[in-house]
């Protein structure tokens, strides 16, 4: 069991807080925000402080943390945060949820945030500092490295290679044995056949209309 400090107050952080009071041995304290957009207050009934007061109110030798916000500039804002926090000497603890599956073999890194219903098969590795919102899929064999966004419901295949700070929206699919190269988007619904380049966007295809109505389907 820890005592953590969050840094972030957004969605991302109020969600963190939720599985970590509810679904964990941890303790949240608090939340942290940069000096320069901290205002004082409360969230969640806890203290909101400076981050670069952290050492002095919440020592790392006492205190842990975990990075709780979303994919601001491609993952690099909460991946600047997590190199601060690991410089300032704090553990950065990751959370899993319990109705996760995580097999045997498979590795998953710090400060990652993995919740319900997401599988990881065994021999994939998940790097550091990676957020899985619910109901992904991860075969085996497969890498998603550091400071990557996977959102609900996405295929990863076995064998494949996330490169880091992507971001994988809802329903995407990535076929086996190919790469994601580092920095790439991509959007929801797309399916990914073949190795991407570095900071390539994808989007899914786009829903067509067809000529004729509902009540001429048939079997419908």
């Amino acid at each position: 069991m820890s005592r953590v400090v969050l840094f972030g107050t957004g969605a991302v952080a109020r969600v963190a807080h939720f599985f970590l009071t509810h679904d964990s041995p941890h303790e949240v304290v608090a939340f942290a925000v940069d000096r320069d957009h901290w205002l004082g207050g409360e969230m969640e009934g806890l203290p909101i402080v400076a981050f670069e007061d952290l050492p002095a109110l919440y020592p790392p030798g006492d205190f842990a943390m975990f990075i709780a916000v979303g994919y601001r500039r491609m993952n690099r804002f909460r991946a600047e945060r997590y190199e601060r926090a690991r410089a300032m000497g704090y553990e950065l603890i990751t959370y899993v949820s319990s109705k996760a599956t995580i097999w045997p073999e498979a590795a998953i890194g710090r400060n990652c945030l993995i919740m319900e219903n997401n599988v990881v098969q065994p021999f994939a590795e998940i790097g550091n500092d990676v957020i899985m919102w619910g109901g992904s899929y991860v075969g085996h064999g497969s890498v998603i490295r550091d400071h990557c966004f996977v959102a609900s419901h996405v295929v990863v295949s076995g064998f494949v290679t996330i490169e880091p700070n992507c971001f994988l929206g809802v329903n995407s699919t990535i076929r086996d044995e190919i790469t994601i190269a580092r920095e790439c988007v991509i959007g929801a619904g797309a399916l990914i056949m073949k190795s991407t380049k570095e900071r390539e966007v994808y989007v899914g295809p786009t829903a067509q209309l067809l000529s004729f109505s509902s009540d001429r389907l048939p079997n419908l």
